[in-house]
């Protein structure tokens, strides 16, 4: 990129956004925020901007710019740089990759713009990944994204994140791939993104009103939707387990993985094997707890085990104890 730049005070009705920014949307609350902040204390950090036909373009900082007209701001301070259209790109590509800003779908448009307006720099979907630093299947699932949902839909689909977080009203990317590769109808496609949007429903839920819609054509989303949530959710267990649960004789079990959102005190819920209903059961408590603190009681609530007998089987089905792992332990009564 360009190396030669001058860092200045420009009257803010000079600077326009950029029209190479990859975002759907700007968080209003979040802009609301940074522009309370800059009123108080100024712009910090200057922005970064590139002279276009006499005034300048937003390279890096569109945010700050936005929130600094929102402030009243006459002046921002900016470093000016000369960047090529497909240089501010992969800059702003850059940068909130490593931010994690973007959506898959922001993501996916921006490697496509990469791929067909500048073949000599990106000629594939490797070159892209090894510029920006990532996989070059991280690329293709952006591409594939992006392709796949609805243009009318792509507004709710939620930023990727380390922490695997989806703010209400958005769906995760996994889930708008599949719902843009199982229903074909356009319609039907961007209801059950919205609807599903609207719902907080866990993975398996979601998956399994995709299905169903797909399945169940005569049925509306809506219905769909209220029979999944509705239902009751399964708690597994391994194969020995059956006697003692319908024995009432096991009362607790514990997990790695965090339970369906479904598993709370009073819920009724489904012990799975191989059957899908072998006993209906009441939760009682859900807590969590490192391995080293478990005791003689939980060993016997697991099922009569001593607590060197319920070691053994844990370490059969998961490979080793581990006394710092943390657990989920759900405590349950047999119902019928």
């Amino acid at each position: 990129m360009a190396m030669t730049e001058t860092f200045r005070e420009i009257d803010i009705k000079q600077i326009r956004p950029s029209r190479l920014n990859p975002r759907l949307e700007v968080n209003i609350e979040r802009l609301n925020e940074l522009a309370t902040s800059i009123r108080e204390v100024g712009l910090l950090e200057p922005i970064i901007v590139r002279p276009v036909n006499g005034q300048f373009e937003v390279v890096v900082g569109e945010r700050r710019y936005r929130a600094s007209q929102q402030a009243g701001l006459e002046k921002v301070p900016a470093i000016v740089r000369e960047y090529t259209d497909d240089e501010v790109v992969q800059l702003n590509l850059i940068e909130n990759v490593q931010r994690e800003d973007l959506s898959a779908i922001e993501k996916g448009k921006v490697c496509k713009y990469l791929l067909e307006e500048c073949p000599d720099k990106y000629p594939s979907q490797r070159a892209i990944a090894e510029k920006i630093g990532v996989s070059p299947e991280a690329v293709s699932t952006w591409l594939r994204t992006a392709e796949v949902v609805p243009e009318e839909a792509q507004k709710y689909v939620a930023p990727s994140t380390i922490s695997g977080e989806v703010p209400e009203g958005k769906i995760d990317y996994q889930t708008a791939v599949k719902i843009g590769r199982s229903i074909q109808e356009p319609e039907k496609r961007l209801e059950v993104i919205k609807k599903l949007a609207e719902k907080r429903l866990p993975v398996k839920d979601r998956s399994q009103v995709i299905e169903r819609v797909v399945l169940e054509p005569e049925k509306s989303v809506d219905e769909v939707i209220e029979e999944v949530a509705e239902s009751p959710c399964t708690l597994p267990f391994v194969a020995e387990d059956k006697k003692i649960i319908v024995e009432g004789a096991k009362t607790q079990t514990s997990m790695t993985k965090v339970p369906d959102p479904k598993i709370k005190v009073g819920a009724l819920v489904h012990a799975a094997i191989w059957e899908p209903h072998v006993a209906e059961l009441r939760i009682m408590s859900v807590e969590r707890k490192k391995l080293r603190y478990f005791n003689e009681e939980d060993a016997a609530r697991e099922g009569g085990y001593t607590l060197l007998q319920f070691k053994k089987k844990w370490k059969e089905i998961n490979g080793q104890w581990d006394d710092d792992q943390l657990v989920y332990i759900i405590r349950f009564e047999k119902v019928k």
